[in-house]
């Protein structure tokens, strides 16, 4: 049984980690990119299960949920367009910080280590802002705005996995984010249709490859087993993040970033040590 989640861990991991390169070749704005993987994925789930059930009293969870990933996506999709992927992802990674700040709130008080890890992550994102002369500031804060949505929408999911059946849970909260990421778009006069069938085939492959894939194992994956710890998916996704980026998009960064983005990671395994969550 465990060789079995082991394996859904992997496949998921390496799913996840093609997440932000299919977001730079599809090369829309970030909302727009959004709305159609959640799109499209809504599309697809229920293609495979047409079957709904929810109760009206539990909708405030995946409202909650959908909203806060609508702006994850939207944000840190957009970020990848003013920095490097290794960066962005580096940073939006902390959600998994977040999400135990958020998780501890609910439960009991944040430890001593947590506090140290969240300052350490902190001051390798101030490092890590400032090591790229061709990244945008604006692609960090973006990027960390992505990571703050995260930590409220891993934290949900959380809360909700013993109380939802996981198609339900994932088909409305994809419903509400697609909600979030349209508006979005819409009130920034952002062009929803007019791309290249390239765009579109990078659109559906974020639908099937880290959503449907990598979503959906891990989710499952979390139901089943305690003993994963959220620093395996959040170092995975960044290390693959970052080879395949540097592998299919020719993204290299100066040799301090790395040793920035080392003590990001090194804070976020301090602060969410023994927590679970989940990844893109």
């Amino acid at each position: 049984m465990q060789l079995k989640f082991l394996a859904m861990l992997i496949i998921a991991m390496t799913s996840i980690s093609f997440a932000s390169i299919l977001i730079v070749l599809a090369n829309a704005p970030g909302p727009v990119t959004a709305f159609w993987r959640l799109t499209f994925s809504i599309l697809i789930l229920l293609a495979i299960k047409p079957s709904f059930n929810l109760k009206p009293k539990l909708l405030f969870y995946p409202a909650i949920a959908g909203f806060a990933l609508g702006i994850h996506f939207a944000s840190w999709m957009e970020s990848l367009m003013h920095t490097s992927v290794a960066i962005s992802t580096t940073i939006v990674c902390t959600h998994a910080i977040f999400s135990a700040i958020f998780s501890k709130f609910l439960k009991e008080s944040v430890e001593a280590k947590q506090i140290i890890g969240i300052l350490i992550a902190i001051c390798g994102i101030y490092f890590l802002s400032g090591a790229e002369s061709d990244a945008e500031f604006i692609g960090v804060v973006l990027a960390l705005m992505g990571a703050v949505a995260g930590g409220v929408y891993f934290t949900t999911g959380r809360v909700v996995r013993n109380k939802m059946g996981l198609h339900d849970y994932m088909l409305s909260t994809y419903f509400f984010a697609a909600i979030t990421t349209l508006i979005l778009t819409i009130s920034m006069q952002l062009n929803l249709f007019n791309y290249k069938l390239e765009t579109w085939m990078f659109f559906v492959l974020l639908a099937i490859l880290p959503m449907l894939i990598g979503h959906t194992f891990l989710n499952y994956a979390l139901r089943h087993i305690k003993v994963v710890p959220v620093t395996a998916s959040v170092l995975g996704e960044v290390v693959g993040a970052t080879l395949l980026a540097y592998l299919m998009l020719g993204q290299t960064l100066q040799p301090q970033a790395y040793l920035y983005m080392a003590i990001i990671l090194f804070g976020i395994i301090l602060t969410v040590k023994g927590e679970l969550t989940i990844s893109h």
